[in-house]
C-alpha cells in the first residue's frame, strides 16, 4: 500500500524573499510582534541564551508597513517577517483560514497549555482568523504571545465564556 501526503515546502530563499506585490498600495499599517509574556516562563532563559528571542521579547519593533488592497492581518505579518528575516510557521486550518503556530521559533504550547500567538487590531482582539481579517489604512496590528488564552495580554473573550479553553 502506498500513502501520499500533501506537504508544502518553502526553500529558504523563497521564504525570505517577499517578491514583488502587484496589488496597489492603499495605505499603511503599524505592526509589531512580541513574546513578552513568554519571558515569564521557565523556558524563556534558554531561548534567550540560544539567540531564539531577544531579552526584551520584542521580535518586531512597531513599524509602518505598506497596505495593499485586500491585505489581511496574516499577509501583512508574513510580509513583515519575511522583510526582517524572522522565521515563522503557520498552517491552513481551512481553505481560507490560517493559524500562526510559531514566530521566531516560539510556538504554541511553549509557554503552557493555554499559550500561543494572538493578534489585536486597534486594541481589539478579533474573533476572525488572521487570514480573514482585512485591514484598513491606519490600522495598528499587534501580534502577541499569550500564556493564558489572551487574558495576560488584555483579551477578555474567555472571561465571558469561562468553560471554553479552560484547563480546569
Amino acid at each position: 500500500m502506498i500513502v501520499f501526503a500533501a506537504l508544502n515546502f518553502e526553500l529558504a530563499e523563497d521564504h525570505f524573499s517577499p517578491g514583488i506585490d502587484q496589488r496597489s498600495i492603499v495605505g499603511s499599517v503599524t505592526l509589531s510582534a512580541d513574546c513578552r509574556e513568554f519571558l515569564k516562563t521557565e523556558k524563556a532563559q534558554k531561548y534567550i541564551e540560544d539567540g531564539v528571542i531577544p531579552s526584551d521579547g520584542i521580535i518586531l519593533e512597531e513599524s509602518q508597513y505598506s497596505l495593499h488592497e485586500g491585505d489581511s492581518a496574516f499577509t501583512v505579518l508574513k510580509s513583515a517577517l519575511n522583510e526582517n528575516n524572522v522565521l515563522f510557521d503557520y498552517t491552513n486550518v481551512s481553505e481560507h483560514s490560517v493559524y500562526v503556530k510559531g514566530i521566531s521559533n516560539v510556538y504554541e504550547y511553549d509557554g503552557g497549555d493555554l499559550s500561543g500567538w494572538m493578534y489585536s487590531v486597534n486594541g481589539v482582539f478579533p474573533t476572525a482568523a488572521c487570514s480573514e481579517y482585512i485591514l484598513e489604512n491606519g490600522d495598528e496590528v499587534r501580534w502577541m504571545y499569550t500564556c493564558d488564552l489572551g487574558r495576560d495580554i488584555g483579551d477578555t473573550y474567555y472571561d465571558t465564556a469561562p468553560n471554553v479553553g479552560d484547563s480546569q
